[in-house]
């Protein structure tokens, strides 16, 4: 019996890394999202996606340097389609897993190959391709391995198998080098059952897959594998994975956090607690991701939150607090004594123009006095100056305001 799935329409050779894998996906999402919307790509073709909607659904941010060679080996690295003509007749057609991309700060703009657009339009039943496929369980998965044979089996857990596949066709499947696990025991433990041990282990995947192998002989020749959903305990109360968005306090984690590992965390720490501990760990891990040291960011959350790191990021939020309010109050200091200093300016302004025009209109007799009494009280630089400017010079201007407050502004003389 043919088994209908997205590896009958799509045969990927899984040549790339994890991370790589789960940038295509997502975009593929997102070109299928914007198809429904009715959003049509640019003038060139490009479909662009924010940047933050893709680091939110994969739950960390990465240097746009890396998402670039991530780009490039997905451009690189060539997928087989096999299509079936009317006329009966296998066509086989390559393309790159994209085929053109630009990144910026906020963006991605890409392209997919003629192929994969089609299936995401319908022609080939798009749905199927990603209707099974829980992305929060995919996205939990750091290894390729396990990610794949997650997905291989989620994909026929309708029936409950998978293909049988023989050992060669796995290996390319798996996209294991010629020169990889020669030996089929170095084979089973690190692509097989390492990988099912982690799928069957893990808190939050829905599924159990259990491998099944064909020998001839004392020798393994080809395998499947057996999945099955898992059963829910009656007792066990089912709670839903936090979303990161502005309400949960696993917002800023950068590994995904089980529902059972989020209620043991609830049950010791308040939501407040447990993000400041969150982010005090990130901030950890950032150093130690600096100094060229492996982070495992999940093993790292519970050690903070058990310990209660959130203490010392409350103190450390304090003090930036303290540090804030005294930078502002500082601020506002500067910026009352630029105001007051401008203030001055403009009154000094004013009061020299005033002064200059009272002093313009008095009688030629009083004027020759204060210049008198100007020259009388001056020292023999302001002499020399007024004798070459006159009137204009700033000195003896600022003699005359001085005179015209004592004369007119407290008196209230008038010229």
């Amino acid at each position: 019996m043919e088994l209908k799935t997205p590896q009958s329409i799509i045969h990927i050779k899984h040549r790339i890394t994890i991370q790589q894998y789960k940038y295509w996906i997502l975009l593929l999402l997102e070109m299928r999202e914007q198809m429904l919307a009715g959003i049509a790509p640019d003038e060139q073709g490009f479909y662009t996606v924010r940047m933050a909607k893709i680091e939110e659904r994969i739950g960390y941010t990465q240097s746009k340097h890396i998402i670039w060679q991530d780009m490039m080996a997905l451009k690189n690295q060539t997928i087989d389609f096999n299509i079936l003509n009317k006329d009966g007749k296998k066509e086989r057609y390559g393309a790159g897993f994209i085929s053109e991309w630009k990144i910026s700060n906020d963006f991605i703009r890409f392209k997919f190959p003629s192929f994969l657009e089609d299936v995401m339009r319908g022609l080939e039943d798009p749905k199927a391709i990603f209707q099974q496929l829980n992305w929060t369980v995919f996205n939990s998965f750091s290894g390729k391995y396990e990610a794949v044979i997650y997905k291989l089996c989620k994909d026929y857990i309708g029936v409950g198998r998978t293909p049988y596949m023989e050992l060669a066709e796995f290996r390319e499947y798996m996209g294991i080098e010629k020169n990889e696990y020669l030996e089929f025991k170095a084979l089973s433990r690190r692509v097989i059952m390492e990988p099912i041990k982690r799928i069957n282990e893990s808190e939050i995947s829905d599924i159990l897959v259990f491998p099944e192998l064909k020998k001839e002989g004392r020798n393994v020749v080809g395998l499947h594998f057996r999945a099955e959903y898992k059963k829910q305990e009656k007792d066990v109360v089912k709670i839903p994975f936090f979303d990161p968005d502005e309400k949960s306090p696993f917002r800023l984690a950068k590994a995904p956090i089980s529902p059972r590992t989020q209620a043991e965390y609830l049950e010791i720490r308040t939501g407040d607690e447990i993000m400041l501990c969150i982010e005090r760990a990130n901030e950890y891990g950032e150093q130690q991701e600096k100094a060229g040291k492996p982070v495992k960011y999940g093993a790292l959350y519970r050690k903070a939150i058990s310990e209660g790191w959130h203490e010392e990021k409350a103190r450390q939020n304090e003090k930036q607090a303290e540090a804030a309010t005294k930078k502002v109050d500082a601020q506002q200091r500067e910026a009352e004594a630029k105001r007051a200093e401008a203030e001055k300016s403009k009154r000094n302004y004013e009061e020299i123009e005033l002064s200059i025009q009272w002093f313009e209109a008095l009688p030629e007799g009083k004027k020759k006095a204060l210049e008198i009494e100007y020259l009388a009280e001056s020292n023999a630089t302001d002499v020399g100056m007024y004798k070459k400017t006159g009137y204009n010079y700033s000195g003896f201007r600022i003699f005359v305001k001085k005179t015209w407050k004592t004369k007119h502004v407290n008196t209230e003389e008038t010229p």
